[in-house]
């Protein structure tokens, strides 16, 4: 009767640890899910807006794009490339030509596509 008694409240303090044990694991694991997207949160704000550096192969006004060899951009983990880019509404093109080197800022859109929100000509010294 004893050895049932004992085995009994085994069983009952295993069940009611277990129980201590998910409770503990899941609050943690929200706690820890909450810090990992306000992280995330805050990478999309440096993201956000980037700067970089190229030189310009074409422009379409037409299309509102440049095609350029960019330097890379830690920033979003680029690497040096050649690539199309989308240009911002406002942002004139008419003053540029293939060869001119450039600085940019891009800035991520609510559609996830990066555009160039400003340019300017580097000038060589």
């Amino acid at each position: 009767m004893n050895k049932m008694l004992f085995t009994a409240a085994i069983a009952v303090a295993m069940t009611l640890s277990q129980g201590a044990f998910a409770e503990e694991q899941a609050s943690g694991h929200h706690a820890g899910h909450e810090m990992g997207h306000s992280q995330h949160e805050a990478n999309e704000t440096v993201k956000n807006s980037v700067s970089g550096t190229g030189i310009i192969h074409r422009v379409s006004r037409f299309k509102h794009k440049i095609n350029l060899t960019h330097a890379p951009i830690p920033a979003l983990n680029w690497p040096e490339m050649r690539m199309d880019l989308e240009v911002a509404e406002g942002v004139e093109l008419k003053d540029l030509k293939p060869g001119e080197e450039i600085s940019f800022e891009l800035e991520l859109g609510g559609d996830k596509v990066y555009r160039i929100i400003r340019i300017e000509k580097i000038v060589a010294h």
